[in-house]
């Protein structure tokens, strides 16, 4: 107590006080200069970092050393984002610090980091200063370099800090991947789609650019299978199917047999052909595709499948479904109704999200996806009781007032803007995930002859389990999607949601989260009348109200004290 009754005359000396409160300051600001404090407060959280940072950088098998080229000298309308994309990275590598070394280089004021940047393949950006009356242009650096072990990754421009997370993680994967083997398999038949290098064979009947500039480079190189004419390959775990391929009776049985040995199909259905008009491109939907001369019809090879995968359970139904509002908006700018200007929705090419009830959201395939865009999707039906060892799961859908149209539909913006849909009344399904064991769709007495019979799996192996997904559209992830007025949604909706599939096929599931944080697809709606009402008494009103009650309140006190006098 004497001890305490020394200071006692300090509690009331301002001076110690004040010293008191700045060396707190201090204090605490060292304590805490190590803690990451942000706080990510917007719906899609883009800016906090996912559960696959602590799944990788958990796990690493030796020491990783971040090197981070950022130059200091930066006109001030870019600091605010590269100090964001520096946090990003510091919180990162705050996740294991004991095998993650995190190093910063300034090649603005240093000539051997600029020249250690350069070897590394990092060029300076080119980035536009603006002043009183003028522009000037200023190079900086905004590069990273990934070291673990004998391996290297380079990062030529990490700058935005939303993308941060995801070229960090799949840079890691690929450095830790030991083979060179994705694992997934191309199914190669007349009227399937192919996936060539982007260029001039690139059209709405390709996905080449998914393949060689997403998929590949992540996850490594993919096999070709001819399926009416060799086996699955034993090292494929996965097999896509696009399109309407023609099967023979031994393709067909190929593909079942890859099946029952436990393996793995996505299928991006097609049952309706048409072809896009390119005359007057500047003037139509979707910069001019989709005149009035394009009908869809049933594709020839439609039936034919029907009758392969009923066997399994489900069919792809020969139609196209329509969404009256939950659309794709795009065209040339008009006013949709007065005083509002926007784009026509374009029925045929549906969005689906977890707001409208149109993903799932309790499947592991779309728990990390906000939103997808199908274009010229076909319904889903379902037959659980030819597999009955197996688990249906639909896990996209329409709205209830969806329609579906079958043969011969006007694909053309002005046809499918004054066709009159019907309601479906209930959702249409739209994709579908098939789990667990399935029976073959053949038995000992319909088999080729020319295969041996004793080599025959009548249903899938113990110890194996399967996965069917099955898509109404060819076109999620088609190279049409990768033309300026669609590349955003290609990039940060379809390609992370099929990404995630096949990785969650192999049983990979490092990255989803990391990549199902990307942007969605959101309808804006105007303000209502009431709404715009209530707002504009608002703005008007508030600061007076607030001011009023205020001197209010000030009165009020003063009156109370000289009344206590």
């Amino acid at each position: 107590m004497k001890l305490l009754e020394k200071f006692t005359p300090f509690n009331h000396n301002r001076n110690f006080i004040i010293f008191n409160v700045i060396a707190l300051f201090f204090l605490s600001n060292f304590l805490f200069s190590d803690w990451n404090c942000r706080w990510d407060m917007s719906r899609s959280k883009r800016f906090a970092l996912t559960e696959s940072t602590e799944k990788i950088l958990k796990s690493l098998p030796e020491k990783l050393y971040i090197d981070a080229y950022y130059s200091s000298d930066i006109p001030g309308e870019y600091k605010a984002r590269l100090d964001l994309a520096k946090e990003m990275i510091r919180e990162i590598a705050s996740v294991n610090k004991s095998k993650v070394e995190l190093r910063f280089f300034d090649p603005d004021s240093n000539e051997t980091d600029r020249k250690k940047a350069t070897e590394f393949g990092i060029d300076p950006q080119t980035l536009q200063k603006s002043e009183r009356g003028s522009a000037t242009l200023k190079q900086a650096y905004f590069g990273v370099v990934l070291t673990l072990g004998e391996k290297t990754e380079v990062l030529p421009v990490a700058f935005f800090a939303e993308q941060m997370e995801y070229q960090i993680l799949s840079s890691l994967k690929k450095m830790v991947k030991k083979n060179s083997s994705s694992g997934v398999g191309i199914l190669k038949a007349p009227g399937s789609f192919s996936a060539p290098p982007p260029g001039q064979g690139s059209g709405k009947d390709t996905y080449g650019i998914f393949i060689t500039q997403a998929y590949v480079p992540e996850n490594g190189n993919v096999l070709d299978v001819n399926i009416n004419e060799e086996k699955v390959p034993d090292e494929v775990v996965t097999l896509i199917w696009s399109g309407a391929p023609s099967l023979t009776d031994i393709g067909k049985y190929y593909l079942d047999q890859f099946l029952m040995r436990g393996g793995n199909l996505v299928i991006f259905a097609k049952t309706m052909d048409f072809s896009l008009d390119q005359r007057n491109r500047q003037y139509g939907m979707m910069m001019g595709m989709g005149g009035e001369e394009n009908m869809a019809r049933t594709s020839p090879e439609s039936h034919n499948l029907q009758e392969f995968t009923k066997n399994y359970g489900f069919e792809v139904k020969s139609d196209l479904v329509l969404e009256p509002e939950y659309a794709m908006p795009m065209g040339p700018l008009v006013q949709v109704e007065p005083g509002v200007i926007g784009r026509y929705h374009y029925p045929l090419w549906i969005i689906v999200n977890k707001k409208n009830g149109g993903l799932s959201k309790e499947s592991p395939l779309t728990i990390d996806t906000d939103a997808l865009l199908l274009p010229w999707v076909s319904s889903i039906e379902i037959n659980p009781d030819k597999q009955k060892e197996a688990k249906f799961v639909k896990i996209l859908e329409s709205t209830p007032n969806a329609s579906k149209k079958g043969d011969f539909l006007n694909i053309g913006e002005n046809s499918v803007a004054t066709s009159e849909l019907t309601p479906n009344g209930s959702p249409i399904l739209l994709g579908l995930h098939i789990e667990g064991a399935l029976n073959s769709a053949f038995t000992q007495d319909s088999i080729p002859k020319l295969e041996k019979k004793e080599n025959f799996i009548s249903k899938t192996v113990i110890g194996k389990k399967n996965n069917i997904v099955v898509l109404g559209t060819p076109y999620l992830v088609s190279d049409i999607l990768a033309t300026r007025e669609f590349r955003e949604t290609f990039q940060e909706t379809n390609i992370p949601f099929v990404m995630n599939l096949l990785d969650s096929m192999s049983g990979d599931t490092d990255l989803l989260a990391a990549r199902g944080r990307k942007g969605t697809i959101m309808n804006l709606h105007p303000f209502s009348k009431t709404t715009q009402i209530f707002f504009s008494f608002f703005n008007v009103l508030a600061v007076p109200i607030f001011l009023a009650l205020f001197a209010f309140s000030r009165l009020k006190r003063r009156n109370n004290v000289r009344a206590s006098e």
